[in-house]
């Protein structure tokens, strides 16, 4: 628009909403992260072993995978030469959460290709790990050199594997990253939290230096306090907050930059973006793409560049993100999610609306409900809250 002074690069949008952020491009998050480099270090030189467990959490969009990511890059390349570890990394889902044995089957099948190692114990582990090979015939798991059970058993099986391979071949440490832990179900009957919990416990009482990362919703710890109150303290949480203007800065000059895209963007432009995202990361990466779509390759974008864009970026995320997440609302739901948004109000009770408290928090489960103080809730978003206004 201003200017259309092109290069070979001035083409490339590197914004990718969908995707987590992959160390290259991270931003943020110092507190965190120095935090982790720290104790991570201390965890993997304890002998006998007393490893920290860290809980990353926050809402949907905030960056908890983005940042399990960078933990794991940090152990397996900046602190490369202080410590010798491995990083098993696994990706949850609702259903191979849906039971204890079913979340132990996936986890234990998909370690040898989610196993990585710092670079001096790598040869040594990949060639110890092909040792250790889960096979299953008839739903019956078994490992080598192990003995055969009828159900699998998780605290066998890793400290078969601490024991007989990863300690031999030289490993200070081992980090488990369990990503979305919020889809095992609640069941004040069969807890798998406390499995989770006792099993890495005893393990480390074994001598097994395991360490456990887990990602999961700002809500999780809430709603398993009653049956599963001694897992809260298992960990180190970090409770995510939307980006500073700092953060906006960093994300959006990191990725231009590594992009090899010439474009600068004004000081107005950058609190206008904090301004309407609210400093969300999703939201943010979200914007930041659908305006290098409109403007092209220009060198320069300005206030008055981003303000005519804004209209069309606010549309393309009701079509897409706002309406997407609408549909997960029951009928109910998302009358009720209505109505909170044009009553005017900030924050607001189930008695303000003469509504369930049950339908307050199966909306807070589906993260369009934020909890505050006093039973008060709000919209997850004021973007949301003017989307739902027009409908």
């Amino acid at each position: 628009m201003e200017n259309h002074k092109h290069n070979k690069n001035n083409n490339i949008n590197p914004f990718s909403p969908q995707q987590p952020a992959q160390p290259a491009y991270f931003a943020g998050r110092k507190e965190e992260v120095e935090y982790f480099q720290r104790t991570a270090t201390n965890s993997a030189k304890l002998n006998p072993p007393a490893p920290l467990n860290y809980a990353i959490l926050g809402s949907w969009g905030l960056g908890k995978t983005s940042l399990s990511y960078e933990f794991r890059d940090i152990v397996l390349g900046e602190l490369k030469n202080k410590i010798s570890c491995v990083c098993i990394q696994c990706s949850l889902s609702p259903q191979a959460c849906k039971t204890w044995d079913s979340f132990t089957i996936s986890f234990l099948s998909n370690v040898s290709s989610t196993l990585n190692a710092t670079s001096k114990i790598r040869m040594k582990i990949e060639s110890e790990v092909k040792k250790w090979e889960p096979q299953f015939n008839i739903g019956v798991f078994s490992a080598q050199r192990k003995t055969q059970s009828n159900q699998p058993d998780l605290f066998v099986a890793l400290k078969d594997l601490w024991q007989k391979h990863l300690k031999p071949a030289g490993t200070e440490i081992a980090f488990v990253l369990l990503d979305d832990l919020h889809y095992f179900p609640i069941r004040p009957d069969e807890s798998a939290y406390l499995t989770l919990r006792s099993t890495f416990q005893e393990l480390v009482n074994q001598k097994c230096n395991y360490s456990l990362i887990i990602t999961a919703h700002s809500g999780l710890f809430t709603e398993i306090a009653e049956i599963a109150e001694p897992m809260l303290r298992f960990f180190k949480p970090f409770e995510l907050k939307p980006f500073t203007i700092d953060e906006i800065r960093e994300a959006v000059e990191k990725r231009l930059s590594i992009a090899g895209r010439s474009m600068e963007i004004d000081d107005e432009v950058f609190e206008e973006i904090a301004s309407k995202t609210g400093g969300h990361p999703y939201l943010l990466m979200y914007a930041m793409y659908e305006l290098l779509e409109i403007v092209g390759s220009v060198d320069r974008v300005e206030l008055r560049t981003f303000s005519k864009c804004w209209p069309t970026i606010q549309e393309s995320l009701g079509k897409t993100i706002f309406n997407q997440r609408l549909k997960m609302a029951s009928e109910k739901e998302r009358d009720l999610l209505i109505k909170i948004a044009k009553s005017g109000e900030d924050f607001i009770s189930p008695s303000d609306v003469k509504a369930p408290n049950e339908l307050f928090s199966r909306l807070e489960k589906k993260e369009l409900l934020t909890r505050h103080e006093r039973g008060k809730y709000r919209l997850f978003h004021p973007l949301f809250t003017e989307y739902l206004k027009k409908q």
